[in-house]
């Protein structure tokens, strides 16, 4: 499956051939047709394991429901983690919907399942934040900002996708980094000593002994 998948990563689904998943898996043909019935079938098994996977990444970077988790899942989403040589290939629910040739209303249906579930889980995340006290402004449109960071993460891969290379996301990525870190509520400064003149005390460090 990982094989077939690739296939339909690198090629779209028009244009990746029964003859190429035979190719790429050393499957033959009528054993393909027994087990997912046509190519449609196979697409929609392979999606779903692509699916399945980018949720994984979600769930591992988002555990602690923290603005620092949202930027270190930005950032590992720009970097392609893991994916090895399909990291320039960008994001195949993306590529899928962007072709819009020859695929199922059901494949459509699953991709727009998995975009519910990463705008609720970053809104959930944005919620938390604001719960926390993480979030100076917590009147903000948490489902607003939701849809607007995985947009953007969307479009991170597009520009992978367009350029053939991680590098093109890192700029946005950062962008997106910087208007996070933006939303937390400013750390507060002791100015005792400022307002007083006066110099803070600073101990000095002991020496270590040594024998």
């Amino acid at each position: 499956m990982r094989k077939a998948l690739f296939v339909f990563w690198f090629k779209g689904y028009e244009s990746a051939s029964l003859t190429d998943i035979e190719e790429a898996t050393g499957v033959a043909r009528m054993s393909l047709y027994n087990v997912f019935g046509n190519k449609e079938g196979l697409f929609s098994a392979a999606l779903q394991r692509y699916i399945e996977s980018t949720k994984k990444l979600f769930e591992k970077y988002l555990e602690n429901n923290d603005l620092e988790s949202l930027e270190r899942l930005v950032v590992a989403y720009a970097s392609s983690e893991k994916l090895g040589k399909a990291a320039p290939w960008g994001c195949l629910m993306l590529n899928t919907i962007m072709a819009n040739e020859g695929v199922s209303s059901e494949s459509h249906r699953m991709i727009e399942g998995f975009r519910t579930y990463a705008i609720d889980k970053i809104e959930t995340v944005l919620r938390a934040a604001c719960a926390k006290g993480e979030i100076a402004d917590r009147s903000i449109d948490c489902h607003a900002w939701a849809e607007f960071v995985f947009v953007t993460m969307w479009g991170m891969k597009a520009a992978i996708r367009h350029a053939g290379s991680t590098v093109a996301a890192l700029p946005v990525a950062n962008t997106l980094s910087h208007i996070l870190r933006g939303l937390r509520v400013a750390p507060v400064f002791d100015r005792t000593h400022e307002r007083s003149g006066a110099r803070p005390k600073v101990e000095k460090a002991k020496k270590v002994r040594t024998n």
